[in-house]
């Protein structure tokens, strides 16, 4: 599947994928526009996640500090939940953290808190240690993404797709899934 032409020129070929970018290019702005927001990262997860974006089944971010020595469970999504909440979380963003109330996937992984990967030596590239962890909470086949962010923590994105995201998708989700550790974790 042909996203980009090769060279300079970097024009969108499908038009899923142009909806996409235009999604993706949007939530800088939603990040800052709603910076007070509780569970904003859930929201940035719940964009990255949708259909619209990525199509996930199931995502968990988690933020490894090893000053804490704590492996932190932020955000979650799993598809099963998206009844609970409005079609378009961004129209009234207020109402995001009450629709999510019964959602328990979103509860556990608010509550999860582990040793710290990092502090234990545990490779953050490593395929297996963090597919274990991956099935721990949950997936079948899980993917993963890790990037250094703040204060020396490290962002750690487990997420399995509707179906396998091609090399574009992948570069593409592991950029924009740094926008979670932008958000103010509440």
């Amino acid at each position: 599947m042909a996203h980009f032409d090769n060279g300079a020129d970097s024009t969108v070929h499908h038009k899923d994928d142009q909806s996409m970018m235009e999604h993706l290019v949007s939530l800088p702005k939603r990040i800052l526009r709603y910076h007070e927001l509780d569970d904003l990262t859930h929201m940035v997860l719940h964009s990255l996640s949708h259909n619209q974006c990525f199509g996930l089944k199931k995502a968990t971010y988690l933020v490894d500090n090893p000053d804490f020595d704590h492996l932190k469970g932020v955000a979650s999504f799993t598809k099963d939940e998206c009844c609970l909440h409005k079609e378009d979380i961004w129209e009234k963003p207020e109402c995001f953290v009450p629709d999510m109330e019964k959602a328990p996937y979103h509860h556990d992984i608010k509550k999860f808190l582990k040793m710290s990967l990092k502090k234990k030596n545990i490779d953050l590239h490593s395929d297996q240690d963090i597919k274990d962890l991956g099935k721990d909470l949950g997936m079948e086949n899980p993917s993963y993404h890790c990037w250094h962010t703040r204060h020396g923590n490290h962002g750690l994105l487990l997420f399995e797709g509707e179906k396998e995201l091609d090399d574009w998708h992948k570069k593409l989700l592991d950029n924009f899934a740094a926008l979670l550790s932008m958000c103010t974790h509440h």
